[in-house]
């Protein structure tokens, strides 16, 4: 009888000191999951009452208790010193499993995220394209090249956006932008003085981040030039201009009528007759495909006088490169496929003039612009050596982009490096892909030749206000 006592003496002295260190242990250790806090309080409290335990309660009681009940049926013979012994272990397992919750501080199948020293992400993916920031430092000729040019430029492309409806949209697929986006920058570009080259690359250091494009490897394009070509005409149709120059249709609504798509051919047939104006008349359909081609051009007049002609519109249709067509009948290669190559070739074989114009079905409509500029997208004036046309779906028109290409030389048609600082501001039917521009060199002789000579392998990067990229890390996959 004596033995009994003692042995339940005994247990009931292992449950009070495995009581106290769960309290001792919630003291230091503050359990993760509040619920099971409150759990934890309610049986405390019914112990000390000498309440009995519910099923919920028997849940979180410690396993000391459970060894200590445990090893009176399982070991009658063992001494009271041998059975504190057991409890103060067991009272050591139940700490160390008290810690290891603290550690678990998100849901299982995540993964912490780690604390970054600089909370601006370093780049930012959009549909597998890669914007990866990097240092202005790190642009080729970024230290060497002059600016101020290109802040006139883009102070263009802001009155443009200064206009619109804060909400307007101004992006591209690739980025979604609108007008508002931009205003912050424009403000202070319109403010700033235009004459200093400090104050201009201030400016685009102070506003924008420079970001490469990326599809697992940095993207590279072709960059080509384009001008205002010069062509001879009449306001009337003469035996020697006989070709029409024709402005946008009227009543016609080209985008979304599929039956009012004049193509080429049916355009060369009459389609237009009374339908749309006619600007002027010049040489030959081969003068005016190139003035196509270039989306503006001077026509001089036998009066002397001079029209200057701007794009106004197409007809929606295809867009097929003659060049390219030249290439796949093996008449000429990607080398030799030149302006002046395919012009050559197109005034030395007249009887395939009509057959070779009509593979390309799209057809551009002109307009009068009574002044001596090219007119971009928006309407804006395009800056000769400044202003790039670019393929809009992927890059955001009046965006400034480092250009990093070559340019032959006008004395001696050698390849020169060239680096500077465009503004996308024009468009084109030639012009798709997510790295590829057309530079605008003006009019004259030296425009002249770098629009049809210029033809090289480059890169560029756009830049984008630093609120704006910020932004985007938002609502896309971020990569630190």
């Amino acid at each position: 009888m004596k033995r009994i006592i003692i042995y339940i003496i005994t247990g009931l002295a292992c449950l009070v000191l495995s009581f106290f260190g769960l309290l001792h242990l919630q003291k230091v250790h503050k359990p993760v999951n509040t619920r099971n806090k409150t759990v934890q309080a309610e049986t405390a409290k019914k112990v000390s009452a000498g309440a009995p335990l519910t099923n919920k309660n028997k849940a979180v009681t410690t396993k000391s208790a459970l060894a200590a009940s445990a090893a009176l049926k399982e070991n009658a013979s063992k001494t009271a010193t041998d059975m504190v012994l057991a409890a103060a272990a067991s009272a050591q397992v139940m700490k160390v499993r008290a810690i290891t919750p603290k550690k678990v501080l998100v849901k299982a199948g995540t993964v912490p995220k780690k604390e970054s020293k600089n909370n601006a992400p370093k780049k930012v993916t959009i549909k597998n394209i890669t914007l990866k920031k990097i240092p202005f430092e790190q642009l080729p000729g970024w230290n060497k090249s002059g600016v101020k040019n290109s802040l006139i430029a883009f102070r263009r492309s802001c009155k443009v956006f200064l206009k619109k409806k804060p909400s307007h949209p101004v992006g591209s697929q690739l980025i979604k932008l609108k007008a508002k986006d931009w205003l912050p920058a424009c403000n202070e570009a319109l403010s700033i003085d235009t004459t200093s080259e400090e104050n201009a690359k201030a400016f685009f250091e102070k506003w924008f981040y420079p970001l490469e494009l990326v599809k697992r490897k940095p993207v590279r394009g072709i960059f080509t030039g384009y001008y205002m070509p010069l062509v001879k005409g009449n306001l009337t149709r003469t035996k020697t201009y006989n070709t029409p120059i024709y402005g946008l249709p009227k009543h016609l609504n080209w985008n979304t009528v599929s039956k009012n798509r004049y193509t080429r051919q049916a355009i060369d047939k009459g389609g237009l007759q009374k339908k749309a104006p006619v600007i002027a008349w010049i040489h030959s359909p081969v003068d005016r495909v190139f003035l196509e081609t270039e989306g503006s051009g001077v026509i001089k007049l036998t009066s002397g006088k001079r029209l200057y002609l701007g794009y106004a519109g197409e007809n929606g249709a295809h867009y097929t490169s003659i060049s390219n067509v030249l290439i796949k009948k093996g008449i000429m290669t990607k080398d030799t496929a030149s302006k002046k190559a395919i012009e050559r070739y197109l005034n030395n074989h007249p009887a395939k003039v009509d057959a070779l114009l009509h593979k390309n079905k799209s057809f551009v409509f002109f307009e009068n612009l009574k002044k001596p500029v090219a007119i971009g997208a928006h309407d804006i004036a395009l800056t000769p050596g400044y202003s790039l046309a670019i393929d809009k779906r992927w890059i955001p028109l009046g965006s400034p982009l480092w250009l990093s290409t070559k340019k032959p030389h006008i004395q001696d048609n050698k390849l020169k490096r060239f680096h500077r600082l465009m503004i996308a501001q024009d468009t084109g039917g030639a012009i798709r892909g997510l790295v590829r521009g057309d530079v605008y060199w003006g009019s004259g002789k030296k425009a002249s030749f770098l629009g049809e000579n210029m033809k090289n392998e480059g890169r560029y990067w756009l830049f984008l206000p630093k609120h704006i990229f910020d932004r985007l890390t938002g609502s896309i996959n971020k990569v630190f």
